[in-house]
């Protein structure tokens, strides 16, 4: 993995759901990175899409990807398939949330 993804995950694993406590890679949000010289696109998704934390979390994003884009744009493509599921959650994740 190249050091602009990595920066790019470690970015997004700073965006917290406030409902789980948990970051949005770890909860399987994330559904996929572009990146380009003049570019970062993150596809991600929501729990429900009348998720209530919704506007929240789009605006981490937005904020946390724009703090590491430099010249480049950040995009973000809210997606709804294929829907989120709890198995989504990573291991880390899941036993995170059974404490």
């Amino acid at each position: 993995m190249d050091n602009d993804k990595i920066a790019v995950l470690i970015a997004l694993r700073g965006v917290i759901d406030p409902e789980t406590g948990l970051d949005i890679v770890t909860m399987g949000l994330v559904y996929g990175l572009r990146l380009s010289p003049e570019e970062i696109t993150a596809s991600f998704t929501l729990t429900t899409p009348g998720c209530p934390m919704g506007e929240t979390i789009s605006r981490m994003t937005q904020e946390s990807l724009e703090g590491i884009a430099g010249k480049r744009r950040v995009r973000l493509e809210l997606v709804w398939e294929p829907p989120w599921d709890p198995q989504m959650i990573s291991a880390e994740g899941r036993k995170a949330l059974r404490r």
